[in-house]
């Protein structure tokens, strides 16, 4: 059931998270997309209550505005059912009833990839990545085409980031998942993966491992200890695959937001300058004050972040978020916030989590290299930018 609440601030709320429910912490952090070119704060959202929205019982919320110029409705949609995160959706149509047909578009392209792109759960009738795991050194399985094509589009992602982008790291973040999950259910219990168990399972990361069988339409783990995780790659890639369905459908005017993956189509028509604002979460909650790091403006792009203040767990007073760097094996620790701009957005949703793990001087040679603009901020709150990173 959709629940109308009538007209509320110009704002999307963005956040997102792996495929497992942890807490509230997602994948990627929290932004916010103000919709027109007034900052004042009728035109902001309290991002820590937004994220608290995930607790509610319903599955939908809908906001509705009135007219644009008597041409284009726009309105917004908050859909909590699928990769276990917050999904916005704002679109500007002609009338209601074409609005709603995007949404019907959306949940059934949503609830598609939630099922296929998921590394830790099954669903009846359903091969997806934990299907491959769990025949890990068995037997091949037959999977769709979507999986296949995301399998491939890993391995060249492995390539292009010094494979650091891995999915066949499902071991050792595997193991590091576990014993989050285990620490937030039983914060006297908590506790970090001891050393040698995280050496042994570093050790089963091959991404040769993972054999792909177009022909027979089959993904196949030759290592029974490596297992695929998809985490910093898959829902990206999900979302650039239903934005271009949207698309393909009518949408000319919107953003879509999964788990915080923010994929802008076209330009703002609500807006005199025709950009959307976006703005950055501040990495330090504690700042009420300045609740964002920046506000940028933009259109018919998109904006990926990566940050360690949204998905962690605390042990003995130190906190453990869930980037984890393979040269180490624990979290980075070069950044607090890395937020990148490119139009692809499944592109931009690995290179915010390669960037996030190198440091400044390797990091700005990639974004020149690879076109995209990027913001980092350090753990004293200091930013560092592209040369052509735009500002509000």
């Amino acid at each position: 059931m959709r629940k109308y609440i009538g007209l509320l601030a110009l704002a999307l709320t963005l956040t997102a998270c792996a495929n497992n429910k942890e807490n509230t912490e997602e994948t990627k952090p929290k932004l916010t997309a103000v919709e027109d070119d007034s900052t004042n704060d009728e035109n902001s959202t309290n991002q820590e209550e937004v994220g608290q929205e995930e607790n509610k019982e319903e599955s939908k919320e809908e906001t509705k505005e009135t007219s644009i110029d008597g041409k284009l409705v726009k309105n917004q949609i908050n859909i909590y059912d699928y990769f276990d995160t917050i999904t916005s959706f704002i679109a500007y149509t002609e009338n209601d009833e074409e609005f709603d047909r995007l949404v019907g578009i959306l949940e059934e392209e949503l609830s598609i990839y939630h099922k296929l792109y998921n590394s830790y759960d099954e669903f009846e009738g359903v091969n997806n990545f934990y299907t491959i795991n769990q025949n890990a050194g068995i037997k091949p399985v037959k999977v769709d085409k979507e999986i296949i094509d995301l399998t491939k589009y890993s391995k060249e992602m492995y390539k292009l980031t010094d494979g650091k982008i891995d999915i066949a790291m499902g071991s050792l973040l595997g193991l590091w998942h576990d014993f989050r999950e285990m620490s937030i259910n039983n914060p006297d219990k908590a506790a970090i993966p001891a050393e040698d168990d995280l050496v042994k399972a570093s050790k089963h990361k091959d991404i040769d491992a993972i054999e792909i069988d177009e022909e027979n339409s089959t993904v196949y783990i030759n290592d029974k200890d490596v297992k695929i995780d998809i985490g910093a790659i898959g829902k990206g890639y999900a979302t650039k695959i239903i934005g271009e369905k949207l698309k393909e459908s009518g949408l000319k005017h919107g953003i879509l937001s999964v788990g915080g993956d923010d994929m802008l189509i076209g330009d703002n028509p609500g807006a005199e300058n025709s950009y959307y604002k976006i703005a950055i979460q501040n990495p330090d909650l504690e700042d009420k004050d300045n609740p964002y790091s920046a506000v940028v403006s933009l259109k018919n792009t998109s904006v990926v972040t990566s940050g360690d203040y949204q998905r962690y767990f605390v042990v003995d007073g130190k906190r453990y978020h869930h980037i984890i760097d393979p040269a180490t094996l624990y979290p980075s620790t070069n950044w607090t916030s890395v937020s990148v701009i490119l139009d692809d957005i499944a592109l931009a949703d690995t290179i915010s989590t390669y960037l996030f793990i190198l440091d400044y001087e390797n990091g700005l040679k990639f974004a020149k290299e690879n076109n995209c603009e990027v913001m980092w901020i350090d753990h004293e709150g200091n930013q560092f930018k592209t040369e052509g990173w735009p500002e509000s």
